[in-house]
């Protein structure tokens, strides 16, 4: 498979989840990462606190471009959308295979989130229980 963004060959990586290990396919050149249905879920539920919040994102410009679907046999083009953490994150997801593409830097902006935050994300979690 190729990476959507510069064609290079995406080369397949185990990345370490605490409760099940998850390949996800790499582009050793632009650093993005394409995800198979379901698998990005399992990553983003990690999340470091950061006492500041350090984004190294494409341009908004470059996350707008269209791209096509690595993994589908057809021309499928990927739907934009902003990911609820982080909503500097322009992801590409497919409709038909539901597959998703984070172009590099986005998936470490969705993980990190300044400190503040997390506490009243945690605190907010804790009153409606």
């Amino acid at each position: 498979m190729n990476c959507p963004r510069c064609a290079t060959l995406l080369n397949t990586v185990e990345c370490t989840e605490p409760s099940a290990p998850v390949e996800v396919d790499v582009c050793m050149e632009c650093e993005g990462i394409w995800f198979d249905e379901g698998e990005l879920d399992k990553l983003e539920q990690i999340v470091e606190p950061q006492f500041v919040e350090i984004r190294q994102l494409p341009s908004k410009e470059l996350q707008e471009m269209a791209l096509v679907c690595p993994s589908c046999p057809t021309t499928e083009i990927m739907e934009k959308k902003r990911h609820d953490r982080d909503e500097q994150v322009i992801y590409d997801e497919c409709s038909n295979c539901k597959g998703i593409w984070l172009d590099g830097g986005e998936l470490r902006a969705i993980q990190q989130e300044h400190w503040g935050k997390t506490i009243v994300r945690l605190g907010r979690w804790l009153i409606g229980k």
